[in-house]
């Protein structure tokens, strides 16, 4: 179900109390925000979505599974022009409305479909990869694999490292680093925080 915020009880999750934990670390301005429950628990939050973009080099940023636009709209609001693409045209919706909000629409470009299609027609400097973790339950896995993504992270590194040089990945915290040895590339990883907590993973192939 497609949400914006409840401005008159900015406190209470809009989507009910099982998913409270996620509304309680968003900014007003996201609860602004035009999300659905995944959109909510799957959102890269505003702080962490500039940290990361002032860590993405290049100029213009493909953004493979864009959601309801929280990293797009990070790389937008650091300069870059974003390409965002997703699946869901509903989805896709979202990330225009929440791009409008934060009044960067002119540097990010929507596009409906397969990003695996989508991406080798491109010339991006960066390829950044948030592909889904499978939903909340993605922390019972002991040691969350690339073949745990949808689609499988092994392909979609492939494919995106043959389009460019330059490659970001999000990992969720119980991901086996080791698997991105598979990969036979440089790289380097960094843990992104949120009020001092441990979120999850960079890859970042450069």
């Amino acid at each position: 179900m497609l949400q914006s915020v409840n401005p008159s009880n900015s406190n209470t999750c809009t989507f009910g109390p099982g998913l409270q934990y996620y509304w309680d670390r968003l900014t007003d301005t996201e609860k602004r925000m035009r999300l659905d429950e995944e959109g909510l628990f799957s959102l890269t939050l505003e702080r962490v979505a500039l940290e990361i973009a002032n860590k993405t080099s290049g100029d213009l940023v493909v953004d493979a599974f864009c959601g309801a636009g929280g990293s797009a709209i990070g790389f937008a609001r650091t300069g870059k022009k974003v390409i965002a693409i997703d699946a869901h045209s509903e989805r896709l919706d979202m990330a225009k409305y929440n791009a409008a909000l934060f009044n960067v629409s002119d540097n990010v470009e929507f596009i409906c479909g397969d990003c695996l299609q989508i991406m080798p027609g491109l010339s991006p400097d960066t390829i950044f990869l948030d592909p889904p973790w499978g939903g909340t339950d993605y922390n019972e896995i002991e040691r969350f694999r690339l073949s745990d993504f949808m689609p499988d992270g092994t392909k979609l590194l492939k494919v995106a490292i043959s389009i460019t040089n330059s490659v970001v990945i999000r990992l969720p915290k119980n991901f086996d680093l080791a698997e991105l040895d598979t990969l036979e590339r440089q790289y380097r990883v960094e843990k992104n925080l949120f009020n001092g907590n441990f979120m999850h993973y960079c890859a970042y192939f450069e």
